[in-house]
C-alpha cells in the first residue's frame, strides 16, 4: 500500500469513526459504529447506528445515498466495525445489503470480537467477490468499543472508577461534608461520564450522607438517564431517596441473607432488588455483581464511590478505567480517603496505571488511566 493511497483509506475511515461518535451513550447494549461510501473519490453517502433496533450505519449509508440520487453499485464502502453476518431481534445481517447492494470494495476499521461474527462477515464477503481490506485505523476503530467489546466477550460491563478529590485524595471533611470539592466545569464533565455509562453505582453510605439523584442534569443533550445501583447489605436505602423520583429503574444489590421485609417496601417504591455472593469478608462480591449486571444487558458501569465501594471494586479487579478529578483545595489526614482499606503492604503489590492521560480543567484537572491487567 503506497502512501497516498493509506492516507485516503486512512481520511474516509476517520470519518466513519467521528460519525460513529455522535452515537455515544445511546446505543447500548449495541456498538458504536459509522459509515462511509465512497464512489469516484466522492463521499455518496453516510451514516452511523443511531440507537439499538435502528438501522444499523451501513443501511444509514446506503439510504443517504439513495436519497442524494446515488447508486451504491461499483462503491467502496468504509465501515469502523466489521459488518454483522446474524439475524438480530429487529435488524437483518448488514452482509446481506452489502452484497444486494453491489458494493466491490470494503475497508473495516477493526474486525467484530461478537463470537457470531468475529471475521465471518469479512470471509462471507469475500466469497462474495467484495475486496475487503481490515485494520484500517485500528487501534481507533477498537477504540469506540471499549464496553462493548469487553462485554460481548465476557458478559460483564466495562468498569470505570470515577472520583472527586482535593490534591492530598480526599473527598470529604471528617464531618462528612463534599460539596462541592470539585467546580462546575469538572462536574459537567462527571455528567459526561455519566451520560456514556448504562448505570451508576454508588454505596448505602453515599446515599445516606448525600442523597445524590444520580442522573445527567449538567449536558444539554443527555442520550439517556444511567440505571443507579446501590451496593446495600443491609437494605438501608430510605424509600424516599432522590434516586427514586429521578428515574423509572433502580436497581438495589444485597446479599443473599437479607430482610424480606425491607426488601418488600423498596420493590413497592419501584426497585429491583438482586442477590450476590459475598465474600469470606462478609462483602459483596463484586464478580458475581457484575455478572448479575451483565445479565441485564449493562454493558458500562460508573462507580462514583464511596471509599469503601472505591476500594472493593479494586481489590476485586472489576475496575478497568479510572477517572480522577483533582480540586486545588487541601483538607488534611483528617478527611475521608478517596479509597479505602485494600489491605496493601509492599509498594509492589500497589495497582498500576496506564496509558495515562491528564487534561487540565482550568485550576482542576482529570487523570485518567487503565488499570494493568
Amino acid at each position: 500500500m503506497n502512501g497516498k493511497n493509506k492516507q485516503s483509506l486512512e481520511k474516509y475511515m476517520s470519518l466513519a469513526i467521528r460519525l460513529a461518535k455522535k452515537a455515544e451513550g445511546k446505543t447500548s447494549p449495541n456498538p458504536l459504529v459509522g459509515a462511509v461510501l465512497v464512489k469516484r473519490g466522492r463521499v455518496i453517502g453516510k451514516g452511523y447506528h443511531r440507537r439499538a433496533g435502528l438501522p444499523h450505519a451501513e443501511i444509514e449509508a446506503f439510504l443517504d445515498a439513495e436519497k442524494n440520487g446515488h447508486s451504491a453499485k461499483g462503491a467502496t464502502l468504509y465501515v469502523s466495525l466489521e459488518p454483522c453476518c446474524h439475524r438480530e431481534k429487529k435488524t437483518p445481517p448488514c452482509t446481506d445489503a452489502i452484497i444486494e447492494k453491489g458494493i466491490s470494495k470494503l475497508i473495516v476499521g477493526a474486525l467484530d470480537p461478537n463470537p457470531k461474527v468475529s471475521g465471518n462477515g469479512v470471509k462471507l464477503l469475500e466469497t462474495s467477490g467484495i475486496r475487503v481490506t481490515t485494520g484500517v485505523c485500528e487501534e481507533k476503530a477498537r477504540g469506540l468499543n471499549k464496553a462493548f467489546n469487553k462485554y460481548i466477550t465476557t458478559g460483564t460491563p466495562f468498569v470505570t472508577l470515577k472520583l472527586a478529590v482535593t490534591l492530598d485524595g480526599k473527598i470529604a471533611t471528617h464531618t462528612g461534608d463534599s460539596k462541592w470539592i470539585g467546580s462546575e466545569r469538572q462536574r459537567k464533565e462527571a455528567h459526561r461520564l455519566r451520560n456514556l455509562a448504562d448505570a451508576v453505582m454508588v454505596g448505602t453510605g453515599t446515599i445516606l450522607k448525600d442523597d445524590p439523584k444520580l442522573n445527567v442534569r449538567l449536558l444539554k443533550k443527555a442520550g439517556r438517564q444511567p440505571a443507579p445501583v446501590v451496593l446495600d447489605m443491609k437494605l438501608r436505602t430510605p424509600v424516599k431517596s432522590n434516586i427514586f423520583s429521578a428515574h423509572e429503574n433502580v436497581i438495589i444489590v444485597t446479599g443473599k441473607s437479607h430482610d424480606k421485609n425491607k426488601r418488600g417496601k423498596l420493590e413497592a417504591a419501584g426497585a429491583r432488588v438482586i442477590e450476590s455472593k459475598t465474600g469470606r469478608d462478609g462483602l459483596l462480591d463484586m464478580r458475581d455483581v457484575t455478572r448479575k449486571l451483565g445479565k441485564m444487558e449493562i454493558t458500562s458501569l460508573l462507580i462514583e464511590g464511596g471509599s469503601r465501594t472505591a476500594a472493593l471494586a479494586l481489590k476485586s479487579g472489576i475496575v478497568d478505567k479510572v477517572v480522577f478529578f483533582y480540586a486545588p483545595r487541601i483538607i488534611g489526614a483528617e478527611g475521608l480517603s478517596m479509597i479505602g482499606k485494600t489491605g496493601i503492604s509492599r509498594v509492589s503489590d500497589s495497582l498500576n496505571i496506564e496509558r495515562v492521560k491528564i487534561k487540565k480543567l482550568g485550576d482542576e484537572f482529570m487523570f485518567e488511566g487503565y488499570v494493568s491487567k
